[in-house]
């Protein structure tokens, strides 16, 4: 089997800083890191490799810095990666990206049975190149899955795949290959590479191609996909301020705000043996009209 996926390196969340003055953004603080989801994603290729075999390539559109995540999924388990960029790809959309990448897919000898991608990017999160690239593939596609397993005993191979919907709804679908998957960051955990694993990793020589060569030029004379407004900070909750009980007094009110409304509440403090402890809650329980 022929499992390509697709990463991209992000930011850590936790190293973005926007000035709440100004409203830029730090660059210089980022440490750049595999996104989660693109972890996820090489995680369980390599877990369908260990199953029933087949190769594992890594593919990405980035500068020369972006060859670390590139090396963070060899360390997981990738047999093969490349790079690809240009002068010009600094400035391109999630929809040039997927031509960018199917492209090259295209260009290929064998076509891959499995493309794997993450849900979302920790960036700009967007959630365009997965189905954009299986559009351009010719692939069909399940997004969101956040649970994969392999039926071995079916031919063609076939998945089982839970999809995340909205409002905490499910769904359960079994799909052939070859397929396009998008998954999301809670799919799985991803294995801690080892440190011979790591070695080989920084070791690894990674190829670098110019996209545009299997591109058309229709991607490069369009108006720009996106275009940014405003960026800032999130806003902090408001603190959630219990209303004081109004039959009491202005100073009882006051001390329940301050409290956050627990001055009005009861406690007791029941001791003695389990049958007697179980009576007191069931006469609680009682007293309250829940049994």
């Amino acid at each position: 089997m022929y499992i390509c996926v697709c990463i991209k390196q992000t930011p850590d969340s936790s190293s973005v800083y926007v000035n709440p003055i100004t409203g830029d953004v730090d660059y210089e603080r980022f440490v750049q890191v595999l996104n989660p989801a693109d972890a996820c994603a090489v995680e369980v290729a390599v877990r369908i490799k260990e199953q029933v075999g087949g190769t594992i390539n890594v593919l990405t559109v980035g500068p020369k810095d972006a060859e670390g995540a590139l090396r963070a999924a060899f360390a997981i388990g990738a047999d093969s990666a490349l790079r690809l960029w240009n002068e010009y790809a600094g400035e391109w959309g999630p929809f040039t990206i997927a031509a960018a990448l199917a492209g090259y897919l295209n260009s290929e000898t064998f076509s891959p049975d499995l493309v794997l991608c993450g849900d979302s990017s920790s960036d700009w999160s967007s959630g365009i190149v997965g189905p954009a690239l299986a559009e351009l593939l010719d692939l069909p596609q399940v997004t969101s899955v956040m649970q994969l397993s392999l039926r071995e005993e079916h031919e063609p191979v076939t998945l089982q795949l839970i999809r995340k919907l909205e409002r905490g709804y499910r769904e359960l679908i079994e799909a052939e290959l070859p397929l396009l998957i998008t998954v999301t960051g809670d799919l799985n955990e991803p294995r801690y590479p080892s440190l011979p694993a790591h070695l080989v990793a920084l070791k690894a020589e990674i190829p670098v191609l110019d996209p545009q060569k299997q591109m058309s030029d229709s991607w490069f004379n369009g108006t720009d996909e996106m275009t940014l407004l405003e960026i800032h900070a999130p806003r902090p909750l408001p603190r959630h301020i219990p209303a004081p009980d109004s039959r009491h007094s202005a100073y009882q009110r006051i001390g329940e705000i301050v409290a956050g409304g627990a001055t009005g509440r009861k406690t007791q403090l029941v001791e003695g043996s389990s049958e007697e402890l179980a009576k007191v809650l069931v006469d609680f329980l009682k007293d309250r009209g829940f049994v």
